[in-house]
């Protein structure tokens, strides 16, 4: 796993319907642990922050947002085994823009748990 690839997998557990997630953060060389975001539909009682449409990339079919509040902090190589696996599945990295966005709506976005927002930090430098 890289900064910008993308994965579709269950965000509650093996029976809830895939979403789509961004790796935001290169995989720290000390326990391999990186920061992925979930893209869902969007809704009006949502955070708003980052907003992507139909062409941002090639698996969104509708209005979406990043939810920043169920962002996750995981094993890279966790998630390499899963894709290996076939529990997940590894689909086209995001665009450099892309990924710039969404990892500045992480640190705009009011629901981004404090934990991400240290790791991410820590993780960019800034």
């Amino acid at each position: 796993m890289r900064c910008g690839d993308c994965v579709l997998m269950p965000t509650g557990g093996p029976q809830s319907i895939p979403h789509l997630w961004f790796v935001i953060t290169e995989p720290q060389p000390d326990e391999g642990l990186c920061v992925i975001v979930s893209l869902t539909t969007l809704r009006h009682d949502r955070d708003q922050t980052m907003l992507l449409n139909v062409g941002d990339h090639a698996f969104i079919r509708h209005a979406s947002i990043v939810l920043y509040s169920d962002a996750r902090i995981v094993s890279a190589a966790r998630l390499d085994a899963q894709i290996a696996a076939g529990t997940i599945t590894k689909l086209e990295a995001c665009s450099t823009r892309m990924l710039k966005l969404i990892q500045d709506g992480a640190r705009q976005s009011p629901h981004t748990p404090k934990k991400i927002l240290t790791f991410c930090r820590k993780a960019w430098g800034r």
